[in-house]
């Protein structure tokens, strides 16, 4: 009886080994694949522009030579002289290469360009932007401005006359542009008629506006 109680007790024991339990596994949600964050591009830098406004046109923009022969009739001998376009505020004009000085001024509102010869100091032409003047108003304004001169108007409406006191003749030239007004002065002595007065008026047939 011992023997078949010891026997019954070795086959539950075995038949309980048999039997293994898996170890429980927790669920774990799957882990979305790490995605590298974008690389953000550095901006662009780039100089900045000119505006158009800002800066004056090139000879070339307008049509012009850059730089040509002013040839002159003075005293009967013809002169040929190197100049180069100077480009202003809306205008450009052809002045020589040397025997001229730039002097650049606003009076009274008005920016005023003037070339003084380096020979003789009462020898200049000189640039005006009126504004929004009319040719009678650029007139009158010239006159008042240069009472010294007894200024008369041409066929052309330009003004010119002579300061008999001090014995210097002065010649203006207007140039309307859209509402804007440009004037052209120059002034020299008078025995300078044939030398210099005939290279200013030449020098001046050279001005032209920006349109």
């Amino acid at each position: 009886m011992k023997k078949l109680i010891l026997i019954l007790s070795l086959l539950l024991a075995l038949s309980g080994c048999g039997q293994k339990t898996s170890p429980v596994v927790p669920d774990v949600p799957p882990t979305a694949p790490e995605t590298a964050a974008p690389e953000t591009a550095a901006p662009e830098t780039t100089a900045p522009a000119v505006p158009a406004e800002d800066r004056n046109p090139t000879a070339a923009e307008l049509g012009r030579e850059e730089k040509k022969d002013l040839v002159f009739m003075v005293e009967g001998t013809e002169e040929a002289v190197p100049a180069t376009l100077y480009i202003g505020q809306g205008y450009s004009i052809y002045i020589p290469d040397e025997g001229w000085r730039l002097e650049k001024d606003v009076d009274d509102g008005i920016p005023e360009d003037t070339w003084e010869s380096t020979v003789n100091h009462d020898v200049e032409l000189r640039v005006l932007h009126l504004g929004e003047k009319t040719l009678e108003q650029a007139q009158e304004w010239v006159t008042a401005e240069e009472d010294d001169y007894r200024l008369i108007e041409d066929k052309q409406g330009g003004l010119g006359g002579t300061d008999e006191e001090d014995r210097e003749v002065m010649e203006v030239r207007f140039y309307p542009s859209g509402s804007q007004m440009y004037a052209v002065l120059y002034e020299y002595p008078m025995e300078a008629a044939e030398g210099f007065g005939a290279r200013l008026s030449q020098i001046t047939e050279t001005f032209e506006v920006m349109q």
